[in-house]
């Protein structure tokens, strides 16, 4: 899969503030992570106003996560990255014609959609640095993570009495 210029350089942004806990500036965070840092304060806006991370103003300033990596899940960065054009393409598919054989399609699509979102919803910043330090068995450790999250997901939901 071959994501959007903004979505890889915003993803590599919170992987790199998730890895550096505390202000980083964007002149590290360009460098290290190969970033265009006109691009990078853009980006950064979007990430922003989806409280994902915050901006640090003044002399010694730069950004930091809003919030514990734990918290932020791919679907978050995405969608923050992503925003104006999900929402554009979902309306322009509704729009179209309707038949029995296109309705079918329309819902098996949005299928997939849902699928995509709860995947990338159960992949959270914290999982992907610990399964960066597990060099050898990275993989098996992910996929042990996400088929916890599975069982999770798939539990019964308690009555409130």
């Amino acid at each position: 899969m071959q994501l959007k210029a903004s979505t890889d350089y915003g993803l590599r942004t919170v992987l790199y503030l998730a890895q550096h806990p505390g202000i980083n500036s964007s002149k590290d965070i360009s460098k290290e992570m190969a970033i265009p840092r006109d691009y990078l304060i853009q980006l950064a806006q979007l990430l922003r106003n989806a409280a994902i991370i915050k901006a640090h103003p003044g002399k010694n300033g730069g950004y930091s996560l809003a919030r514990n990596p734990h918290e932020i899940t791919l679907l978050d960065v995405i969608n923050a990255l992503e925003e104006d054009g999900v929402d554009g393409n979902r309306t322009r598919r509704d729009d179209r014609g309707s038949s029995e054989m296109v309705d079918t399609i329309k819902e098996v699509y949005e299928l997939v959609l849902e699928s995509y979102d709860a995947y990338l919803d159960s992949i959270n910043l914290g999982i992907l640095l610990e399964a960066s330090k597990h060099r050898e068995d990275k993989r098996e450790f992910l996929a042990q993570c996400l088929m916890a999250e599975g069982e999770r997901l798939s539990e019964p939901v308690a009555k409130s009495a």
